[in-house]
């Protein structure tokens, strides 16, 4: 039980990646709150998860800092000190940049970055005082690949990647660690949506985008979930500043 009795916030955990890493924590002995906008589907994801331990339900959106401060608030009164936040909430928009409208751009910036940074704000002071924690940004293969509908989610998780060598550097003398992990495809109701949007069988559509990955499948949620608890494990306890590819290869060329 790695994580037996710490304290983990998910961001965007009731689906996905967010739901299956609140899952992998709840098994491994840790304490689990997770944040969403949808109540419906937190609510679903809630009762999923407490056949696997102690989960903190809070609905709200990570770009709005009242809501962002409350998550912490909430959990560490409810739960005790946040030993680790995973900040996983984020939305994809696929288009051309003169497609893109002002608020669809302002959108996807704001819960993909600027929530990781005020999730980050409020849950760093309790930690720099206690001296210990561990912050886990979720980025994406986009960070480092350019790819046609993606300039500004790509922009979004390279930016990402930058907050979190700051953030690992500013606190690296505070007991503090903080990375990041860059999936690429991910079976996820994402990937379903997209499929839907572009009106093709589910099974086509993943044929097609598995052709495109050195492995030939996409990753599971619970592959990603793993690697993020290796990073927020000591198993890592060397590793600040880092960005860790677990995409089937595609960066690799």
């Amino acid at each position: 039980m790695r994580f037996g009795k710490q304290v983990v916030f998910v961001t965007g955990g009731s689906s996905g990646i967010g739901l299956a890493t609140a899952k992998a924590f709840l098994s491994e002995g840790a304490k689990v709150a997770i944040s969403a906008r949808n109540l419906p589907r937190l609510r679903a994801a809630t009762r999923s998860l407490r056949t696997f331990g102690d989960v903190l339900p809070i609905r709200g959106d990570v770009s709005k800092a009242t809501d962002a401060q409350r998550f912490v608030l909430e959990t560490e009164r409810r739960l005790g000190p946040i030993d680790v936040l995973v900040n996983n909430a984020g939305i994809w928009i696929e288009k051309d940049l003169e497609a893109f409208t002002e608020a669809e751009y302002d959108r996807v910036m704001d819960i993909n970055l600027k929530g990781t940074f005020l999730c980050s704000k409020y849950a760093l002071p309790g930690m720099v005082k206690r001296r210990r924690g561990v912050i886990v940004n979720v980025a994406s293969d986009s960070a480092f690949l350019g790819a046609p509908g993606s300039a500004v989610y790509g922009a979004s998780k390279a930016g990402l990647l930058l907050m979190t060598k700051c953030m690992a550097l500013e606190h690296a003398r505070d007991g503090i660690r903080v990375n990041a992990i860059c999936p690429g495809e991910v079976r996820t109701p994402m990937m379903e949506a997209d499929a839907r949007r572009l009106g093709l069988r589910f099974g086509e559509y993943y044929r097609r985008l598995s052709a495109r990955i050195p492995m030939g499948r996409a990753a599971d949620p619970d592959e990603i979930a793993r690697s993020i608890l290796f990073l927020a494990s000591d198993e890592s306890s060397f590793m600040t500043g880092a960005a860790l590819s677990v995409d089937g290869g595609s960066t690799a060329r």
